[in-house]
């Protein structure tokens, strides 16, 4: 709800209304904001309630250049690591992200990212980086879902995400590497042409102002 903005970007809510509006008790959504502040997602302030997180533009830069370099640990790990099972699993994801090439559905894409990011992890077999890795993955996406018109098509992203699964099947970690270093830079250059676009937006902005005062 957060990540496709169904819960805005600066919102206040309370424990009780959150808990009352997805249908679970108070202590396992008071666990699950817990989780969602140290994923930077929601600012917990005591006696003034539940704030969302405004999406960071600066940040997402960082976002990127973060993943670079946990991927360099993980994807070598679940090339090396995955069982069958997880391979298999990779497979029927594969078939996900073909279908989505066909017709752009985002909050698909979504679910298909985050069961991505979750198998990646647990096939690396480091729990710690996973846990990093998965909300470097959670603020990325949020990204993406909120300037969804930027992509018409999900095709190329999809195609750089099956390169990826398909060379870590075959065990190939020298290819998914590459394949993963390529969907960075395309995330980083979409990422700059998002953030100089706000930058002139806002330029022209102050001068209309200017220009009334």
């Amino acid at each position: 709800m957060i990540v496709t903005g169904e819960l805005p970007a600066g919102s206040q809510w309370s424990e009780s209304v959150l808990g009352e509006r997805i249908g679970i008790g108070r202590t396992p959504t008071r666990d699950a904001l817990q989780k969602l502040a140290f994923q930077r997602l929601v600012h917990i302030a005591p006696r003034q309630g539940i704030f969302i997180s405004e999406i960071d533009y600066q940040g997402q830069l960082h976002i990127i250049q973060c993943r670079r370099e946990i991927e360099r640990l993980i994807i070598p790990q679940a090339t090396l690591c995955a069982t069958e099972q997880e391979r298999a699993e990779m497979s029927k994801l594969i078939a996900e992200f073909e279908n989505l090439k066909a017709r752009k559905d985002m909050r698909k894409y979504m679910r298909v990212h985050f069961d991505l990011t979750r198998v990646l992890g647990q096939a690396s077999r480091n729990s710690y980086a996973a846990e990093f890795y998965a909300m470097l993955q959670t603020l990325a996406r949020r990204f993406l879902y909120f300037h969804q018109d930027r992509y018409p098509s999900l095709a190329k992203i999809c195609d750089m995400h099956i390169d990826q699964l398909d060379a870590i099947i075959s065990g190939s970690s020298e290819a998914a590497l590459v394949a993963g270093a390529a969907r960075n830079d395309y995330a980083e250059e979409r990422a700059r042409n998002i953030l100089m676009d706000l930058i002139a937006t806002s330029a022209v902005t102050v001068s209309i102002n200017n220009r009334k005062n």
